[in-house]
């Protein structure tokens, strides 16, 4: 008498290249989303520097011609890369471009990870992405028999179809509470970058305009156009849509010391801040 048919079993070999394709289109979408994270985070705490540029002579501070970036420091930005995937993969097993692509990552046998494997994967991510536009990933992904890259190699990962994956989906009183808790954390850092952007972000577009000789002028007195060597600034005061700082300054040809006041204002139709009046008064020069 014959048995029950059985299922055959997944040939997850053949499932990672299945996947491949997809994969591809959950790269785009990802490096989407993590482009506007960073955006967010450079917006919000990035400070403007001057990434080229030529000196004209010693008679100025500034910059002829120059091209200037407004970030905060790599490794935060490689702290917001590496846990988007992290979180998103140990918490569902995807993230927003796998979830689309219909991919999941799993361990070597098709099960669900969890969190040391997320982690040690996207750690992975650092070496992957050497030398540059994820080349060794890349290349170790498609020689590869299943497909992985150095990160999945480290953590004992496959990315696969989601009809692929052997564990049971999650339950849904499991499911539900991870993703509320996503978007929570998600909404209170979005809220915590706009207070911060309002009200902690002044001294930073102050500093930009120092590091790239931002020509700010106030009744006939000129601040960074003059190349500043140091500044400290003083309690601000606040009015609604402005806010003033008293600053003290050294000018870096001259040596001289600088008192003044200087006010930025809120520009509401790019929502950040902008350099306007300000006065000052210096000591006499040093040197010539």
């Amino acid at each position: 008498m014959a048995g029950a048919p059985t299922a055959a079993p997944i040939d997850l070999a053949a499932a990672t290249g299945h996947a491949m394709p997809r994969r591809i289109g959950a790269l785009i979408v990802d490096a989407l989303v993590i482009s506007l994270l960073d955006a967010i985070v450079n917006g919000t705490f990035g400070i403007t520097r001057v990434t080229s540029g030529v000196v004209p002579s010693m008679t100025t501070g500034s910059f002829a011609s120059f091209t200037t970036q407004t970030t905060v420091d790599w490794f935060w930005l490689t702290l917001l890369w590496v846990a988007y995937y992290a979180v998103l993969e140990g918490l569902f097993g995807a993230t927003v471009g796998k979830r689309l692509a219909g991919v999941r990552v799993t361990d070597l046998e098709g099960r669900r990870i969890g969190w040391q494997a997320a982690i040690l994967r996207n750690l992975g991510r650092l070496l992957d992405a050497l030398p540059f536009l994820y080349l060794l990933g890349g290349i170790l992904t498609l020689t590869s028999k299943q497909h992985q890259r150095l990160g999945d190699r480290f953590a004992g990962t496959l990315v696969v179809p989601a009809a692929a994956v052997i564990s049971p989906p999650l339950p849904s009183d499991v499911l539900r509470p991870r993703a509320v808790a996503v978007v929570v954390v998600t909404a209170l850092l979005l809220a915590f970058c706009a207070a911060f952007a309002y009200f902690g972000r002044p001294p930073l577009v102050i500093e930009g305009a120092k590091n790239t000789g931002d020509m700010f002028f106030g009744q006939g007195d000129m601040f960074f156009g003059q190349g500043i060597s140091s500044y400290s600034l003083g309690s601000p005061k606040w009015e609604t849509g402005t806010v003033t700082y008293p600053i003290t300054y050294e000018v870096a040809r001259t040596a001289q010391r600088c008192q003044g006041t200087m006010t930025l204002y809120w520009n509401w139709s790019q929502a950040g801040w902008v350099l306007g009046s300000g006065e000052s008064n210096c000591s006499p020069p040093i040197y010539p």
